[in-house]
């Protein structure tokens, strides 16, 4: 069966670029859309017509609670949710938590469940909702007892990161995550957690002495990401490569770098996640994990519907394999 992935493979696009080819975007240049729309006939891709529930005789819906939005991701949970019979509801809210539940509207026998993606509710807010509605956290979680939630393997994939700073060369690795002080001490998500032990693991794995002057904390603005660079560099601690826990990070890193007369890699490399489409927009382009986010929907949606249906009821964490993006901002 076709997929949105091979299209994207085929035409050697993102699997966003097919999904705004195939929803009329104008924002997609003439010639990825001839690259896609050439694709789409050679493969014999059709998108998928929606097969009603076994289960149900109408359709659930599905509602995505979505602080960013994503557009792989996206893709991947409409094309189960289209094959398997689910009506998918995007909401999107600017802020990473949320207090309102904008699902409230749907007949309690309509709603199926709900993908919380790349969003982060408090402990007890999210337990009370898992109490009510079916749940899966999407590429970010918050830890619950009975947590389901389909994301990589941040530890494993930040130690393969930070390996690769080290196996080219480099010893004074900064680490730039998310996290901020609340006056008992740093609230960090889980993800930027996992992200800091493999950090800390890779270091030590090759012998490296750890350094907490190479450590900083911000938000997950650009502007955070420029400050914690000026930060580093004023305090005259030799530094020669960077490892950042979102590619948003890691650009303003680079480009604060640069305009203090650093070069890239030569003098510092930097490193980042997520493989966005910013990290192609950098000189130059950025080294970074990539999520294989049409796979992390797809499977969110898979995991959901198990557990609608009462195959599951025992809270897990799937973990989807990452790759490491080489390219110039740490290797020449």
């Amino acid at each position: 069966m076709v997929t949105v992935v091979d299209v994207a493979k085929k035409a050697g696009v993102s699997v966003a670029t097919v999904s705004r080819v195939l929803n009329s975007n104008y924002i997609v240049t003439k010639e990825k859309r001839d690259k896609v729309l050439k694709a789409i006939d050679e493969l014999g891709y059709v998108p998928k017509t929606t097969v009603r529930s076994e289960k149900n005789g109408d359709k659930k819906v599905i509602v995505v609670v979505a602080a960013a939005i994503i557009h792989e991701v996206i893709a991947g949970i409409q094309d189960f949710g289209e094959q398997h019979g689910y009506e998918v509801m995007i909401s999107y809210h600017a802020s990473q938590t949320k207090s309102s539940q904008p699902w409230s509207f749907l007949p309690k026998d309509q709603l199926g469940g709900l993908i919380i993606l790349n969003m982060l509710f408090d402990e007890q807010e999210l337990q009370e909702i898992s109490d009510k509605v079916p749940v899966v956290q999407c590429t970010q979680y918050t830890s619950i007892p009975n947590t389901y939630a389909v994301t990589v393997d941040d530890e494993n994939a930040t130690n393969h990161a930070v390996s690769h700073l080290i196996e080219t060369g480099k010893r004074n690795i900064a680490f730039i995550g998310l996290g901020i002080e609340d006056g008992e001490g740093l609230i960090s998500p889980n993800f930027s957690k996992d992200r800091y032990i493999g950090y800390r693991r890779a270091l030590e794995d090759n012998d490296i002495p750890f350094n907490p002057d190479l450590v900083k904390f911000g938000d997950y603005t650009y502007e955070s990401g420029v400050q914690s660079a000026r930060e580093l560099l004023e305090r005259e601690i030799p530094i020669d490569g960077v490892f950042c826990v979102t590619d948003n990070l890691a650009v303003a890193c680079i480009n604060t770098f640069k305009e203090t007369g650093y070069r890239i890699p030569e003098d510092i490399a930097v490193c980042g996640f997520d493989n966005q489409e910013i990290s192609e927009m950098t000189n130059p382009k950025l080294t970074t994990v990539d999520q294989p986010f049409y796979e992390i929907g797809y499977e969110s949606m898979r995991m959901l519907e198990s557990i609608i249906r009462g195959e599951i009821s025992t809270g897990r964490r799937v973990l989807i394999e990452h790759k490491l993006i080489k390219r110039g901002s740490t290797v020449s």
